[in-house]
């Protein structure tokens, strides 16, 4: 049996052993993150033991290395007295069932995972602020054990609230572990709200999502401004206007053109200073229908607001400075118009469920946005280029592989194949 064909069949004489490797965080900052050996978790009676097998790199892992117990996540974790292990975007397999939920999950059960948990912990209060009064959301890669390590260990929270999706074996480990990511985005698009009336005397009824034959603008094509993009394809508006500074990022959206064109999608490219003229010509000087702002700048969103027709929504997707937060807002817009502003961050499972349905049955290529690869090894090294913007898209990391980081494009179900049978340890 080849080194894929027995992983790739977990059963219950599972192998595990006693000690693994993981991404640690031991203090603030980038200086205090280091490739250890810890041991393997042990598994309580009603939690789950998985085997990690694709970890997702997030800009947020960053914001958590130099916060530390300031995050607001960790509610005054301190990571020097209690180091973690990082990371939250990933797709596991089970490998061990506690004694209490062997009726419920087995060996082999593949399960993206939601990784903000809308509870309070259940262990460790004590390392909290307070000890943990009022907390009501906890997350993987923060107080909960995180991805970036060969096995992780599933605790009681994550499984009762349902933050576990199952996903079939036609879905890469890697198309799992972005859906995470992506339901962000389809949450994001869920609270895009129209008011439509057929006719003056027919009720009004809400419609959730961009505008079907309407004009739908995003600002930034980075990559969530991509998985953005693809998304909204899918609500079929007639026009998708994407407006980016960096021509780069203009020519990664360009793989969306002919996928555009087959779902007769029109797909505009500009640039900032271009955009107002591109409006005007694209809408008849109406303004478009939804803006989507993938990036976290206060002045954008402001913007945003004059470039809607009558009835338009704008979404928040990117977070701004807390020193930048504040805006202006034209009431007369509002009022007159019937604007709205509207933001989203994070999601649900059910948002991920949606995501990996979307995976597939094709609507979504996950290949389109992961532009690197590495073992576990290569992890730090991936937070690296994510902090110094020196990737533009998604890497992914298998770890129980080991390789340095490198290029892929187009990646799919057989190239992750063919890498992990050349690279399993």
């Amino acid at each position: 049996m080849s080194k894929l064909s027995e992983y790739l069949n977990v059963s219950e004489d599972y192998h595990l052993p006693d000690t693994m490797q993981a991404v640690v965080l031991t203090g603030v900052g980038e200086q205090n993150i280091e490739l250890s050996t810890v041991d393997v978790p042990e598994c309580g009676d009603n939690q789950l033991l998985a085997r990690v097998d694709a970890a997702i790199a997030c800009a947020s892992d960053n914001k958590l290395i130099d916060q530390g117990s300031e995050h607001p996540l960790m509610y005054g974790w301190d990571v020097s007295k209690y180091p973690i292990i990082i990371g939250h975007e990933g797709s596991v397999t089970i490998v061990k069932v506690g004694k209490k939920l062997q009726d419920r999950f087995r060996p082999g059960q593949r399960f993206a995972i939601q990784p903000a948990v809308p509870t309070g912990p259940r262990h460790y209060r004590e390392r909290y602020r307070n000890n943990a009064e009022g907390v009501n959301k906890i997350a993987l890669g923060y107080t909960l054990p995180g991805l970036f390590a060969e096995y992780v260990l599933i605790s009681e929270e994550v499984i009762e609230t349902g933050c576990l999706i199952p996903f079939p074996r036609d879905i890469p480990y890697f198309g799992a572990a972005l859906a995470e990511p992506l339901s962000c985005v389809i949450a994001a698009q869920e609270r895009i709200v129209h008011i439509i009336k057929e006719n003056p005397s027919s009720p009004r009824r809400a419609v959730i999502g961009p505008k079907k034959g309407g004009v739908t603008l995003i600002i930034g094509a980075g990559p969530m401004g991509l998985m953005h993009i693809e998304v909204a394809m899918s609500y079929k508006p007639s026009k998708i206007i994407v407006s980016e500074v960096l021509e780069e990022r203009r020519k990664n959206a360009m793989i969306f053109l002919e996928k555009a064109k087959n779902l007769g999608i029109s797909m505009i490219l500009t640039e900032p200073n271009e955009l107002r003229e591109v409006i005007n010509r694209e809408t008849d000087g109406k303004g478009v229908d939804d803006v989507i702002v993938a990036l976290g700048i206060a002045q954008v969103q402001e913007e945003s607001i004059g470039y809607l027709a009558k009835g338009g929504v704008t979404v928040f997707f990117g977070g701004t400075s807390y020193k930048d937060r504040m805006i202006q807002l034209d009431t007369h817009r509002v009022h007159y118009d019937g604007v709205t502003a509207v933001g989203s961050s994070g999601s649900d499972p059910s948002d991920v469920a949606i995501a990996l349905e979307m995976i597939s049955d094709g609507t979504i290529d996950p290949g389109n946005y992961v532009v690197k690869c590495g073992g576990l090894d290569a992890a730090i090294s991936l937070l690296r280029d994510v902090r110094n913007q020196k990737i533009d898209g998604k890497g992914v990391i298998y770890p129980h592989t080991r390789s340095l980081l490198f290029d892929i494009k187009a990646w799919n179900l057989a190239k992750e194949r063919d890498y992990m049978e050349k690279n399993l340890l």
